[in-house]
């Protein structure tokens, strides 16, 4: 009997996804007890043949599911769909994303971890590890997002010992799905997903349990121009949260709007206060190396150095992400 419906949603990764359902289908799970729901974006490529071929002989349920014959369009919408058309016997509702790949107990440890929690738990989620690549650009900026310093030591990214985290991201997740069909994700937000269920879930007094055992590895893009659109649209995607709940601003939606504000002003600035003014430029430098100085014991490679372009790219992205969602009409 399935008891866990594993939702993957996927826009034109024929890239990654064969190589994500592999892991997948290597889990220690009883394959009677899982099934696996794609939802695709609509994808201009082969993500949906491919996905196809690879599950059509395994010994696992699956369905595949494109987004545009329902309706709408976006992630929220998305897993809303994998919500919707689950099997009525699954208990539990699962996350990954088409390009991670996953460790052979990681279904099994979520599913142990959550069954013997109580009411208050609404989900358990685990770390987001670096899947290795042949791309050093791809290497350098998975690595700057999950630094432990540029991050803040995000937990989703760093496995520490406290048993309950804020929010559990969702190529990592296992929800109940009583709880989440009950709250569903906000389709208006289109994109900002996990962030805004949890922060509802949490609001209402769940909790989110915190499986470090439960190991993700996962790709990232190997082009610093959609490094920069991936990070403008998680400014927007933020804003969008933020409008909605004034209480979700966190420190990185000022920090990068005011520090865009003052690369603006930084001219006048200097004309009227002199070099006094460089010194947030001094500050940043300086936090710069210390990322610099993480990457490159982490991962031993010189190309660390692009970490100088890349960590402005980031912000700077980000914080017109935010502005432009902010000002827009």
């Amino acid at each position: 009997m399935i008891k866990i419906t594993l939702g993957i949603i996927a826009r034109n990764e024929e890239k990654n996804i064969s190589e994500t359902l592999t892991t997948i289908l290597k889990q220690s799970i009883n394959p009677s007890e899982y099934e696996i729901l794609i939802v695709d974006g609509n994808s201009t490529d082969n993500t949906r043949n491919i996905a196809a071929s690879v599950l059509k002989n395994s010994n696992v349920q699956y369905k595949i599911i494109n987004e545009a014959d329902h309706g709408f369009y976006g992630h929220c919408f998305a897993r809303n769909l994998v919500i919707d058309n689950s099997a009525e016997t699954a208990e539990y509702i699962a996350f990954t994303d088409a390009d991670c790949l996953v460790d052979t107990d990681w279904l099994e440890t979520l599913y142990k971890s959550i069954k013997k929690t109580d009411d208050h738990v609404a989900g358990a989620g685990g770390p987001r590890l670096i899947a290795k690549t042949n791309s050093k650009t791809e290497m350098i900026i998975n690595s700057l997002i999950t630094s432990y310093i540029a991050s803040g030591a995000n937990p989703a990214f760093h496995s520490r010992n406290i048993k309950y985290v804020k929010s559990i991201a969702n190529y990592n997740a296992i929800y109940k799905k009583s709880v989440i069909a009950k709250f569903r994700y906000d389709e208006s937000l289109i994109m900002s997903d996990d962030n805004e269920l949890n922060f509802r879930l949490r609001k209402a007094g769940y909790l989110f349990l915190n499986v470090p055992e439960a190991k993700i590895w996962h790709h990232e893009t190997g082009s610093i121009k959609e490094f920069a659109s991936n990070m403008f649209k998680y400014g927007v995607n933020i804003s969008n949260t933020v409008k909605k709940h004034r209480s979700m601003i966190t420190i990185n939606v000022p920090l990068t709007t005011i520090f865009i504000a003052y690369l603006i002003l930084l001219t006048p600035l200097y004309y009227f206060f002199g070099t006094i003014s460089l010194v947030p430029i001094v500050l940043y430098l300086f936090f710069s190396v210390l990322v610099f100085l993480e990457l490159i014991m982490r991962t031993g490679s010189v190309y660390s150095i692009l970490v100088f372009v890349l960590l402005p790219i980031e912000h700077i992205a980000y914080g017109l992400g935010v502005y432009y969602n902010l000002l827009k009409r």
